[in-house]
């Protein structure tokens, strides 16, 4: 155990936390760049972590009816220990077209180990 005697997976949703506070902005802040800031913070603190990036789907939210489809989305997240931790947003909030990210189920990942 580093950092104080925390066990990997505590320190690892420390860091997660951190980046889900911060603003979600597409293409400056997303998914994508939160998870890779993520892995990097964790391998330095000796921590093993990937970024899984995916093709899955989702419930959405279409304005003006708000009628919900399932539409296909690239989604990235963490991966620490083989759990999926998820960094985009504070869990349970919704994005655009009230997409929750925990309820993005993949239909194709892939697992990046280099960042």
């Amino acid at each position: 155990m580093k950092d104080g005697g925390q066990p990997p997976e505590v320190k690892a949703e420390e860091i997660a936390e951190r980046l889900r506070q911060e603003p979600y902005r597409l293409l400056s802040n997303d998914c994508l760049i939160k998870s890779i800031r993520f892995a990097r913070r964790c391998r330095r603190l000796g921590i093993d972590a990937k970024v899984v990036l995916c093709l899955g789907s989702v419930s959405a939210r279409i304005p003006p009816s708000a009628r919900r489809l399932t539409l296909p989305v690239l989604h990235a997240w963490g991966e620490v220990g083989g759990e999926r931790i998820e960094v985009s947003r504070p869990l349970g909030s919704e994005g655009m077209l009230g997409i929750i990210p925990v309820n993005i189920k993949p239909l194709m990942k892939v697992r990046l180990w280099a960042f």
